[in-house]
């Protein structure tokens, strides 16, 4: 599992990284996907664009902008590595 922080152009900040689900998951979730977290909210994008771990903010941003709300705790059967972030 990859982590990451950035802040965003309206100055809030996000943890980012990657979830590879070790449990049985949506069709769309199967590959993985990235989780941004701020203290307000929680995002989800599938796939995983191979690159995000070297994207600067702004590109980090851009991707952000694409991730989906994630609505209630355990929607759409996350895997529990997306509970939290990564120690760090």
């Amino acid at each position: 599992m990859s982590y990451r922080t950035f802040t965003d152009s309206r100055g809030i900040e996000w943890q980012v990284w990657d979830v590879f689900p070790s449990t049985d998951v949506r069709h769309t979730l199967q590959g993985g996907w990235l989780t941004f977290q701020s203290a307000q909210e929680k995002r989800r994008l599938a796939p995983v664009p191979l690159y995000w771990m070297s994207a600067n903010d702004l590109e980090l941003a851009r991707l952000l902008d694409a991730a989906k709300p994630v609505t209630g705790r355990g929607a759409g059967g996350t895997d529990r590595s997306e509970t939290n972030p990564p120690p760090g």
